[in-house]
C-alpha cells in the first residue's frame, strides 16, 4: 500500500483525490493538511511514502517552501508539487527546491495515479513547458479545462452546450471564460478564438 500525504485546503480537490485514490486499492491517504507550515513536522512523523504538495494555500510559507525544507531535512522523502496555475516558472521553482515531480490539478485521474507510482520507482515526471503553447500579449499558458472550452468555442459552441458537453455548469464556463480574458489580454473571447484557432485548437480530436 502507498501511503500519501496530502497538503492542501481546496476541499473539493481533498474529497476527489481520497476518493480516486481508494478506489485504487493500493493507495492510501494516511495524512492532510490543509496548513503549509506544519508539513515538515507531519511528513517527519508521519513518514509517508509519498507527499503531494500544493504550491499556493493557506498560511504564509508556499509549497515550493515547504519542500526545500523537508527536501533539506528528509532528503529522501518523494514529493509531488501541484498547482492548478498554469504557470510555466512553477515548473522551475519546483525543481529547484528539490519537488521529485510535477502535476497539474486538472489533469485526468489516471495521471495522478502514474505520478505517484512512477515517481516512488525513481522517475522524475515534469510536465513539458516548451510546448505549452500561450496566448495572448500577456504570454499566458491556460489550464487543460480552459483549452478544452476554448477548443468548444471555436466550434462555434454556445455556452450552454459546452457545459453539458463538458458535465459542468453554465456558469463554470463564464467563470472560465472570464479568466482566460484576464489572463490573456484579449478584449473579448472572439479574439482569443480566432488566435486558438490560428493554433489549430479548433481541429484538435473531439473529447
Amino acid at each position: 500500500m502507498i501511503r500519501v500525504m496530502i497538503v492542501d485546503d481546496q476541499r473539493i480537490l481533498l474529497d476527489g483525490l481520497i476518493h480516486l485514490f481508494e478506489h485504487t486499492g493500493r493507495i492510501q491517504v494516511v495524512k492532510v493538511l490543509p496548513f503549509s507550515e506544519i508539513a515538515e513536522v507531519a511528513a517527519q512523523v508521519v513518514q509517508p511514502d509519498i507527499i503531494l504538495m500544493d504550491i499556493c494555500m493557506e498560511g504564509r510559507t508556499s509549497g515550493i517552501e515547504v519542500t526545500r525544507r523537508i527536501k533539506k531535512a528528509l532528503p529522501r522523502q518523494k514529493i509531488i508539487i501541484m498547482t492548478g496555475f498554469a504557470d510555466v516558472h512553477f515548473v522551475e521553482m519546483a525543481k529547484e527546491a528539490g519537488a521529485d515531480s510535477f502535476i497539474y490539478k486538472e489533469s485526468a485521474a489516471g495521471d495522478f495515479i502514474s505520478c505517484i507510482e512512477r515517481t516512488l520507482k525513481g522517475e522524475h515526471i515534469f510536465p513539458n513547458v516548451k510546448q505549452r503553447t500561450t496566448f495572448g500579449l500577456h504570454h499566458a499558458c491556460l489550464t487543460q479545462r480552459e483549452l478544452d472550452i476554448l477548443h468548444w468555442i471555436c466550434k462555434n459552441k454556445s455556452y450552454q452546450e459546452i457545459a453539458d458537453i463538458l458535465h459542468i455548469s453554465r456558469s463554470t464556463v463564464s467563470f472560465h471564460v472570464s479568466n482566460m480574458l484576464a489572463k490573456t489580454g484579449h478584449k473579448s473571447i472572439v479574439g482569443l478564438a480566432v488566435e486558438a484557432a490560428e493554433k489549430g485548437y479548433a481541429n484538435h480530436t473531439d473529447q
